[in-house]
């Protein structure tokens, strides 16, 4: 664990946990912490030590990733592969206030951001990984348009009684997002040049300043559409 001061600190928390761990036989628990501290050691040098905090053991793994939400969605991503891989992995994410505290086993990561995170891998099941909204709005913030492969999943309440939107990693948002924007401007760029045309057959004796890039832009856009460069 990196050193931090004690006080509260915003990080995007991923939590992972085994799914349905306590019902396994303790030989099986002990091949999936295996399991799971090999995850941890493939994945955590993808994020610089001195931003992050980690905490694992008993079925379960807490990392705090400090002020980049982008790297911790990337880092729970990867992990899904784990999950679809057979260790069965439930990830919850959230951006909240962390704070290193000390027990009597050492030291542990606490806050409200652990409490929610931990609520949303319990509900997480074949979904694999649920975020808040409060972490869907700091990575908009932080790599604007990626926040669009997180899609409303379901509605979910923790013990005191607060109900939040909880989001689910869709990896095809992205691309049907860019093939939208690609429609609406190809569909604008018709319109303008059905205007222009129509203005142009319309009032055949107006001036026409502009008509060599006009038929230029008419050449191109008629020879994508014939395949001609």
């Amino acid at each position: 664990m990196t050193e931090v001061e004690n006080f509260p600190v915003q990080s995007s928390v991923v939590l992972m946990r085994i799914c349905d761990y306590a019902r396994r036989p303790v030989a099986e628990q002990a091949r999936l912490n295996a399991q799971l501290d090999t995850v941890l050691a493939l994945l955590l040098p993808d994020i610089p030590e001195r931003s992050r905090l980690v905490l694992a053991g008993n079925g379960s793994a807490a990392v705090a990733v400090l002020d980049n939400a982008p790297a911790a969605l990337a880092f729970a991503g990867r992990a899904l592969q784990a999950h679809a891989a057979g260790l069965g992995l439930c990830i919850g994410i959230d951006h909240g206030p962390v704070e290193v505290v000390s027990n009597e086993s050492g030291e542990d990561i606490a806050g409200d951001g652990v409490a929610t995170a931990s609520v949303l891998a319990a509900s997480a099941g074949d979904n694999g990984l649920l975020v808040t909204e409060s972490f869907r709005t700091a990575l908009a913030y932080m790599a604007p348009g990626a926040e669009s492969a997180l899609v409303p999943a379901v509605s979910l309440s923790d013990a005191g009684l607060r109900t939040y939107q909880a989001y689910s990693l869709d990896r095809t948002a992205t691309r049907r997002r860019g093939r939208k924007f690609m429609l609406i401007a190809a569909a604008t760029a018709f319109v303008l040049l059905a205007i222009a045309l129509s203005l142009r057959l319309g009032v055949p004796d107006r001036p026409r300043p502009l008509a060599g890039e006009f038929n230029a832009a008419v050449e191109r856009f008629t020879g994508y559409f014939h395949g001609r460069p």
